[in-house]
């Protein structure tokens, strides 16, 4: 058996209590664990195929080896999902394969980037379908006028990756060979995300069989906080069992003190997975006050002294025009985002205020209890300057893409205009061109996927004009780094792209097309400088008081730190910070405490303490009151 870790900031080493890296390692008798290294197997593929990509990029484009070598050599974002389902292909042992891994368990990134890594099968024949195209020409004129019929290497990677895209789309389609299981908590908003994913991988075809209710109270002795929590969840497991359950199996699985690490501990939760119903973990009915304080909110509030850190008067926060919030996936990210910006804009209402999700799984919505969508607006209850947006990545690629397509068009018929044309039979005089029409179309399909977040991100750049502040509530960790390394990526593409126009300019007629890339080019580069200007953007990291998220916590400051972007604070969510006589409360808060404590940040950074609320806090009243709770760690 191999476990593998799709997630680009992985945390299966974590969980494990072992170092792992890009080569499969053996942690006991029969287990071997991964933690695939997107970037590294794409440069192993693509120094395989060089050679055939470089021949058909040459025959079905005006391009010559130079130009595509300077291309190939590009870092290409958001590849990660891509190479994630090939590396599994990889792994995984076939009938037509002798050696590989019998069951490959794979441990996924969070819902948005997870639906698109189960799409990259279409994403991958949709290539072969682009290069099946550049190359028919080359194709065509080899048969009928050069009268060589036998295929090339091209033509053999193209049929490649068109086998590999069907026989992973076939296997991930029969039940028999792959199974789906959903992992949520008994929170409303994991139900909501919960929902919209499910739905998405059974309109591809992908049954869920299964859903795995994680982290759920166990039945103890009365708690002020503990019985609210159990209220609520009782709620929300009903809806789960309402919404999800008809058809699929629930099992819920009992919260730990301590999160679960290492093989031993891995082991004892298996066996509870392996046994958990859920009928034993709620037995005991709720108080009456219990369930009244659903309507409200219970805080397991600070300890008496504890110094305040309301967000409208935390130096990290004052004072910027971009903050983002990110962090590990679940931590809190979103409601620690719309908390903040609902203080800071109430604090100040001649500042106009942006709250921007940039997560493919938004959340906005489900945390305002309020519909949210791509065009910024008002939230009913919160203050009036005050506009709130869940970003439509795709939608932001559509707009720059009909551009672009007409622009590369318009170059590829100043081309063939030129008379850039192959003369291959000189003795017959037989010239052949290619066609001009639709080259742009087929180009901009060659974009590799995360193009889309980084076209959704440069609207932070227009939207600058509009807003004093914009607060980004970002992606789970290792997307959100992806999105903010991605312009130093988007402007190497262009740059090189600029470099072949001015090349060719003889020839073709730039126009429109370097147009488009100085106006990319230039909004890529404000952005740029915005981020590395720490008086105006800073990043605020969202986490648990738990070993895995604390350890990849270190890891998301120490990128940051490399990417230049300004950490000021930590926040560590959802505290028992009061625990009185509750046995559960007062272990977790000591655990909670050593993890706090454990955590190693860059000099200067706050650290701030946010209280677990029961129930969570949604909508804008209890956000603004949760907001008002918040304190410093010292």
């Amino acid at each position: 058996m191999l476990v593998v870790s799709t997630d680009p900031a992985h945390s299966l080493g974590d969980a494990l209590g072992v170092t792992l890296s890009a080569q499969p390692r053996q942690v006991k008798h029969g287990l071997a664990a991964v933690e695939l290294d997107a970037s590294r197997a794409f440069a192993r593929w693509l120094q395989e195929h060089r050679g055939p990509l470089r021949e058909i990029l040459e025959h079905g484009t005006w391009l010559d080896s130079e130009d595509v070598d300077a291309l190939l050599d590009l870092s290409i974002p958001g590849v990660d999902e891509l190479v994630g389902l090939m590396e599994i292909a990889r792994l995984a042992r076939t009938p037509s394969a002798r050696s590989g891994y019998d069951l490959v368990v794979v441990d996924t990134a969070p819902t948005g980037h997870t639906l698109r890594l189960l799409a990259a099968p279409d994403a991958v024949a949709a290539v072969a379908a682009v290069l099946d195209q550049l190359q028919q020409e080359h194709r065509l004129i080899r048969e009928q006028l050069a009268r060589v019929g036998r295929p090339e290497a091209a033509d053999a990677l193209i049929t490649l990756l068109a086998a590999q895209a069907r026989e992973t789309a076939e296997r991930l389609d029969d039940p028999r060979q792959t199974t789906f299981h959903w992992v949520t908590l008994p929170e409303e908003l994991s139900l909501a995300e919960s929902e919209d994913a499910v739905a998405a991988l059974e309109r591809a075809g992908r049954r869920v069989p299964e859903i795995l209710v994680n982290r759920v109270l166990p039945d103890a002795g009365p708690c002020p906080v503990c019985d609210r929590r159990r209220a609520d969840q009782r709620r929300v497991l009903a809806a789960i069992r309402r919404r999800l359950g008809r058809g699929r199996r629930v099992r819920v699985i009992p919260a730990a003190i301590r999160e679960p690490r290492g093989l031993t501990s891995l082991a004892k939760f298996g066996r509870a997975m392996a046994q958990a119903s859920g009928s034993a973990l709620l037995k005991r009915r709720p108080t009456s006050d219990a369930v009244r304080t659903l309507v409200g909110h219970r805080f397991s509030g600070a300890a008496a002294g504890a110094r305040l850190a309301l967000p409208e008067s935390l130096d990290a926060l004052r004072g910027a025009s971009l903050l983002f919030f990110g962090g590990k996936g679940g931590v809190g990210k979103t409601t620690a985002a719309a908390a903040a910006a609902l203080r800071l804009a109430r604090e100040d209402a001649s500042r106009k205020v942006l709250l921007l999700s940039t997560d493919p799984a938004h959340s906005l919505g489900d945390v305002f209890t309020s519909a949210v969508g791509d065009t910024a607006h008002a939230i009913r209850g919160g203050p009036r300057n005050l506009l709130v947006r869940e970003l439509d990545a795709a939608a932001a690629l559509a707009e720059r893409r009909a551009h672009l397509e007409s622009a590369l068009d318009e170059i590829a018929s100043a081309a063939g205009a030129s008379g850039i044309a192959a003369d291959l039979d000189a003795g017959r005089g037989v010239s052949v061109r290619i066609p001009a029409s639709g080259i742009g179309r087929e180009l901009i399909n060659l974009a590799p996927p995360g193009i889309d977040e980084l076209f959704g991100i440069l609207s932070v750049v227009d939207a600058r004009a509009d807003y004093d502040l914009i607060v980004v509530d970002t992606a789970p960790t290792g997307h959100a780094l992806r999105l903010l390394e991605m312009p130093d990526a988007a402007r190497e593409w262009m740059q090189v792209l600029l470099r072949v126009l001015l090349k060719y300019r003889s020839l073709v007629r730039p126009g429109q097309l370097a147009a488009e890339l100085v106006d990319v080019s230039k909004s890529i580069r404000e952005l740029q400088l915005l981020l590395h200007d720490a008086t105006q953007t800073r990043f605020i990291v969202v986490t648990r008081a738990a070993e895995v998220p604390r350890r990849e916590t270190e890891r998301l400051l120490t990128r940051l730190r490399r990417l230049r972007l300004s950490t000021p604070a930590v926040i560590f969510n959802a505290l028992t910070m009061a625990p009185g006589r509750c046995a559960r409360c007062r272990a977790t808060a000591a655990a909670e405490r050593r993890e706090v404590a454990a955590l190693r940040t860059p000099r200067g950074c706050a650290i701030i303490r946010t209280p677990l609320s029961a129930p969570p806090p949604r909508g804008v009243k209890a956000l603004e009151r949760w907001g008002a709770s918040w304190v410093s760690a010292d």
